[in-house]
């Protein structure tokens, strides 16, 4: 049976695992899978074997802080930023698994501000991209992905409960009351416990934040109409 450190990601790329944890993986896919040995779904992975944890990220939700915090006090990330792995549960049994979320229509507004307004992220023509000025065109669009397939929706807009692997999860902290939640993770993982500096603020360069209309409102809803299920917003 493989060991769990050996699932790490290169050292010249964050975003990629090793070639021996790759091999590991698919010979645990191809071996176990029945065993449920192996999460039967993809998650973007954070994972420290020395302090033992297992980090569900969830893309605009204070993800450069988290690992702005973790860095700058020396926690080594040997899976840094995997993105879309199956992972071995049962050799991860014993490690912390933890998540963030966030309000499911401030994410989608950040998303919006950062991806649309001030990156085009989504390479929209000139005209499509006018168009997408305005927020609720913006949700109309993304009405049209199937907000669950990961992969296949960009992991910005995907749904938080799909990125957390809520079968595994020992614990959900919430961008609402960040400090306290990151604290009580801090004290698990035995991170210090101070205040984490927040990275990546992606209001609009120069644009005021958009006024929350009630089309936008229920479009959110109806998109991430699981979010607010699971999470109670």
């Amino acid at each position: 049976m493989h060991r769990a450190e050996l699932f790490r990601t290169r050292e010249d790329d964050r975003f990629k695992l090793t070639p021996e944890a790759r091999d590991a993986l698919r010979d645990l896919c191809q071996s176990a899978q029945s065993a449920g040995w192996v999460s039967p779904l993809p998650y973007n992975l954070t994972v420290s074997h020395s302090h033992r944890f297992v980090w569900f990220r969830v893309a605009k939700v204070a993800t450069r802080t988290i690992r702005g915090h973790l860095s700058d006090h020396g926690v080594p990330l040997d899976m840094d930023h995997a993105m879309r792995v199956r992972y071995p549960t049962a050799l991860f049994a014993d490690y912390f698994k933890f998540g963030f979320v966030r309000d499911p229509l401030e994410r989608f507004v950040s998303a919006w501000s950062d991806k649309v307004v001030n990156l085009n992220y989504y390479r929209f023509d000139e005209a499509t991209h006018a168009r997408m000025q305005r927020i609720e065109e913006f949700a109309a669009w993304v009405a049209g992905h199937d907000l669950a397939a990961v992969p296949g929706t960009d992991q910005h807009l995907a749904l938080q409960s799909r990125l957390i692997d809520l079968s595994q999860v020992h614990f959900v902290g919430r961008l609402e009351h960040f400090d306290r939640d990151f604290a009580q993770v801090c004290e698990r993982i035995g991170a210090p416990t101070v205040p984490a500096v927040a990275q990546n603020q992606s209001a609009p360069r120069g644009i005021p934040r958009p006024e929350v209309s009630a089309e936008l409102r229920d479009l959110v809803r109806t998109l991430y109409r699981r979010d607010y299920q699971i999470f109670g917003y």
